[in-house]
């Protein structure tokens, strides 16, 4: 089993380009924005975005593609980078707690409902 993450990402994917021929061509702008980084430290934060935007956006096509590839199974490491993020959740108690639970990094909120369900706005 092959774990990708942020920090293991440039390694196993990056620096390989047999690997990146079997994911889809829309992402080849996200190795070239990688390499231009590292040829110009100025766009250091170009790089480190390209590889978060890489990991966030492996679907499980291109996650099977790459267990092909490797010949073991792959877990993707995802990182939620963005400043806010909206949820609905219907008013059924059993899902309500799940959902909830799940929610780490996010300080503030707030919270309103309708009839059928509770809507909650969380920020950094």
């Amino acid at each position: 089993m092959k774990q990708l993450n942020f920090s293991n990402v440039e390694e196993i994917i990056f620096h390989d380009r047999q690997v990146q021929k079997r994911l889809p061509h829309h992402m080849l702008s996200l190795f070239e924005q990688w390499r231009l980084a590292k040829r110009v430290p100025m766009l250091r934060e170009m790089g480190k975005q390209a590889i978060l935007d890489f990991l966030n956006g492996l679907d499980e096509d291109n996650i099977y593609a790459l267990e092909q590839y490797f010949g073991e199974k792959i877990i993707v490491e995802r990182l939620n980078y963005s400043i806010a993020e909206n949820i609905r959740i219907p008013l059924n108690e059993s899902t309500l707690c799940k959902q909830l639970c799940q929610i780490e990094g996010f300080n503030y909120f707030s919270t309103w409902r309708d009839e059928n369900f509770l809507y909650i706005s969380f920020w950094r």
